[in-house]
C-alpha cells in the first residue's frame, strides 16, 4: 500500500488530501463499519486546519507576497533572457559582458525561481550585491543598458523580504495553533484511522474495508506523484515548501 508523503505535501495539498480521505470514508456507512470515532476526530482537526489555511490565504500580506514573488521572478527571468540573446551578438564586447553576467547568475543554479522563498531571497540579494560592487559587472550592466532591470530585481527582492518578515510576525501573533502543529496532530489521527480500517479488513469479511483501503492507496499514489514530478522539475539540491 502506498504511504502518502504527508511531510512533503504543501499545506494546500495536505489539506485537500485529508479532505479527500474523509470524503472517501464518508461515502461508506461509517457507523456500520465502526469508523465513526476516528473519522470524527480527523474531521475536527481538518476543519481547524482549513480555517487557519483560509485565514492565511486571505491575508492581504499573503497576496502581496505572491505578487512580489512573481515580480522578482519576472525580473531575474527577463534579465537572463536578454543576456541569452546578447550571447549571439556580433560585437564581442557585448558577448563577453553577457557571459560575465550570466556566469554570476548561473553560479547560483539554473532554476533560481524554483527555490524556496527564503533561499531565493538570499540568492537574489547576493546577485544584486555582485552587480553593484564588482567593477566588471558594473561595466557590463552599463554596456548592455540593464540598469533599470537590475534596479527592478533589487527593489522587488527587497520589498518581498520585508513583506515576508511582516507575514511571519502576523502568523506568530495568531491566537490559533499554527498549521504545522495541526498537521502533526492530523497525521497521527489519519494513521489511526487507516489502522482501524486495516484491522477490520483483516478480521471482517465486509468487502467495504478492502475497497476503502484500495481507494486510499490510489489517492496516496496520485498525491505522491505530484511531489515526485515537482522534485524532478526542481534542481537536485532543493525542493520548495
Amino acid at each position: 500500500m502506498n504511504s502518502p508523503y504527508l511531510n512533503r505535501y504543501r499545506n494546500g495539498e495536505y489539506l485537500q488530501y485529508m479532505k479527500d480521505i474523509l470524503q472517501l470514508v464518508n461515502l461508506q456507512d461509517v457507523d456500520a463499519l465502526a469508523l465513526t470515532n476516528p473519522t470524527n476526530e480527523l474531521t475536527t482537526i481538518v476543519n481547524r486546519i482549513d480555517s487557519l489555511y483560509q485565514q492565511v490565504q486571505g491575508s492581504t500580506l499573503t497576496q502581496e507576497i505572491i505578487t512580489l514573488d512573481t515580480r522578482r521572478d519576472k525580473a531575474i527571468s527577463g534579465i537572463k533572457m536578454i543576456l541569452n540573446g546578447y550571447e549571439n551578438h556580433f560585437n564581442e564586447a557585448i558577448v563577453s559582458a553577457a557571459k560575465a553576467l550570466l556566469a554570476t547568475i548561473n553560479a547560483h543554479g539554473t532554476n533560481i525561481i524554483r527555490k524556496s522563498y527564503q533561499e531565493q531571497t538570499a540568492i537574489l540579494d547576493s546577485i544584486s550585491k555582485d552587480f553593484e560592487t564588482e567593477p566588471e559587472l558594473i561595466q557590463a550592466i552599463s554596456l548592455l543598458d540593464l540598469t533599470t532591470w537590475v534596479a527592478e530585481l533589487k527593489n522587488a527582492n527587497t520589498e518581498f523580504s520585508a513583506k515576508y518578515i511582516e507575514r511571519v510576525g502576523e502568523t506568530a501573533a495568531s491566537p490559533e495553533n499554527n498549521i504545522q502543529e495541526l498537521r502533526t496532530e492530523a497525521s497521527l489521527t489519519y494513521r489511526k484511522l487507516v489502522l482501524h480500517i486495516e484491522a477490520h479488513a483483516t478480521l471482517s469479511e465486509n468487502e467495504a474495508y478492502p475497497t476503502l483501503l484500495n481507494e486510499i492507496d490510489v489517492l496516496a499514489k496520485q498525491y505522491n506523484l505530484v511531489v515526485d514530478n515537482r522534485s524532478k522539475s526542481s534542481t537536485p539540491a532543493t525542493e520548495e515548501a
